[in-house]
């Protein structure tokens, strides 16, 4: 109730600006051109690296004729390579809010896509304040836990995107969505994945985040998370390993988490800690041969790519308590490589996975075919020809 209280002026203001704007939208609908049968692509706002990103890329390069416009932060560092491609508007602008009430489809990787403001609009939508354009969820991250708070009717979208077919199952299944609006098309992303795919020798760590009420600030450095990523960076064994074999390792905290960076330390130069600011997930997936992560979805790109992974859980019932609980997803019984708890049992899977020149196991391949039974580069081309239809009305 407090958090909802904080938030009651966001909610207002955005109540205040629909009322206000929403003449003003359908008059340019009308009159301009750059309003009509538009497609608002957006992320959080300040970013251009996921979903919404390589469909907008895949519109501006296939399908020219479609009239599309990315909303980005003028000073993301992501801004220059969008605006090389096509449209942009400002993040939370005047356009950008008369954009989002003229547009005929809002398309992003968050609950209320292309939204000035993702959970504001997302409540808004519950008690029927919503834009007049289609809603289309491309997600950023294939679902594996429990989280029925994006199931129907809580989340209210038009399309809703899924990156595999266990996924899709269980979506259809358990989230009551009406037919037709889960789609098994494929994440946007993969399309880049499986061309742009360069393995060399690296090795990316990529740990998700432990939900808002997880300790911060100086209290992080006594959470477990800290406490055993940091022991990983210094493990003789490993930097041993890094030298004999010429490899470097990218340490790359979950976004939320990045302003923790910081906080991290290695003796080695063979170990890199990455900023999302200087370095893109894509090209950290494409390039690395292994990834160590704990929890984190990722894995699921890199079992597209058909390259292994570790799970490192050192803290599975911690995790459960700050974040999501278990879903369909079982990491034992669905995972694409080997459960670990201890920093032994992790150096001990690094070096056989080395060892064995980084090919995955056939357990774990056959686990790869299982969850997806469909893997090539046209999910940008399935997820438009859904849309196309959507938006003539058939």
């Amino acid at each position: 109730m407090r958090n909802k209280l904080k938030r009651l002026p966001v909610y207002l203001k955005n109540v205040f600006l629909l009322i206000m704007l929403w003449p003003v939208a359908a008059v340019l609908r009308k009159t301009n051109k750059a309003y009509r049968h538009l497609w608002l692509v957006m992320e959080r706002g300040f970013d251009a690296r996921d979903n919404a990103y390589w469909f907008f890329r895949y519109l501006r390069e296939r399908q020219p004729q479609i009239n599309a416009c990315y909303v980005i932060d003028k000073a993301s560092p992501d801004y220059c390579k969008v605006t090389q491609l096509g449209e942009t508007v400002a993040w939370r602008s005047l356009r950008h809010y008369l954009m989002y009430m003229a547009a005929d489809l809002l398309i992003g990787t968050h609950v209320q896509p292309a939204a000035p403001d993702l959970m504001a609009y997302y409540h808004l939508r519950q008690i029927g304040i919503h834009p007049q354009g289609k809603q289309i969820f491309l997600q950023h991250g294939i679902i594996l836990n429990d989280m029925k708070w994006m199931s129907y009717p809580s989340m209210k979208v038009d399309f809703f995107a899924s990156g595999g077919k266990l996924e899709y199952d269980y979506l259809v299944s358990e989230f009551g969505f009406p037919e037709g609006i889960i789609q098994y098309t494929g994440l946007c992303r993969f399309d880049n994945l499986i061309r742009e795919n360069n393995p060399s020798n690296e090795i990316l760590v990529m740990p998700t985040w432990r939900g808002w009420k997880y300790p911060q600030g100086e209290r992080f450095y006594e959470t477990a998370f800290y406490r055993q990523f940091q022991s990983m960076l210094e493990n003789p064994r490993l930097l041993k390993l890094l030298e004999e074999h010429d490899l470097r390792l990218f340490f790359y905290p979950h976004i939320e988490l990045q302003k923790e960076l910081d906080k991290f330390k290695s003796p080695s130069e063979r170990v890199v800690l990455a900023s999302w600011k200087e370095y893109d997930v894509q090209t950290l997936l494409m390039r690395c041969n292994l990834l160590i992560t704990d929890y984190s979805s990722v894995f699921f790109d890199i079992g597209y790519l058909e390259k292994p992974v570790i799970y490192y859980q050192f803290d599975m019932e911690e995790f459960r308590k700050y974040h999501y609980q278990e879903g369909y997803f079982s990491y034992e019984k669905h995972g694409f490589g080997p459960v670990v708890k201890t920093e032994e049992e992790l150096m001990n899977a690094v070096y056989e996975c080395v060892g064995n020149d980084f090919r995955i196991q056939k357990e774990y391949r056959d686990r790869l075919d299982d969850f997806y039974s469909v893997r090539d580069e046209l999910n940008c081309e399935r997820t438009y020809q859904i849309l196309c239809r959507m938006d003539s009305g058939k």
